[in-house]
């Protein structure tokens, strides 16, 4: 079996047609760790489906509360996949996920997938209690069979009820 030597390598890896040296590459990333995940979000956009599916596996099983971002933004990808792994990568970043997922719901409310993967996120923190008032809210909106928008103006109240915590403290 062939040694890798660097993130080059490893993300090479990652595009390999052989699961088994895909899955090998993604584990040392995992092993590596914080320093594996700029090269993992850049991956997140990648053209290829089964690379953006890795790097969102290996982010799941990092853990690092800056790639909420990213994650977020990869609930809106062309890929069913991939998007599922990113709704869980986020739910293993607990409440890191929440003000990033909220702005996007407030900005694309109208995708049905961001729509989806923030029910998914945020239904996993209330049954785990780690929601207020305010983001149940968004929950809720987004259970109900009303007007999508209902979601962003719930996003919007949520955004602003943080912000005003944050500025109290």
């Amino acid at each position: 079996m062939k040694t890798i030597h660097s993130f080059e390598d490893l993300i090479s890896e990652l595009r390999s047609k052989d699961g088994a040296r895909r899955m090998q590459a993604r584990e040392a990333l995992v092993t590596i760790g914080k320093p594996a995940v700029p090269f993992l979000v850049e991956l997140l956009t990648d053209k290829s489906e089964i690379v953006r599916w890795e790097a969102c596996k290996a982010l799941r099983r990092i853990k690092d509360v800056s790639t909420a971002e990213a994650l977020v933004n990869a609930l809106n990808d062309e890929s069913m996949a991939v998007q599922w792994l990113a709704a869980e990568a986020l739910i293993m970043l607990k409440t890191a996920a929440v003000l990033p997922l909220l702005e996007l719901l407030e900005k694309k409310f109208e995708s049905p997938f961001v729509r989806q993967g923030a029910h998914h996120v945020l239904h996993a923190f209330e049954r785990e209690g780690l929601l207020n008032d305010e983001t149940i809210a968004v929950v809720d909106s987004l259970r109900s069979l009303g007007p999508n928008v209902m979601a962003a103006l719930a996003a919007q109240k949520a955004l602003a009820a943080m912000g005003t915590l944050l500025k109290n403290h």
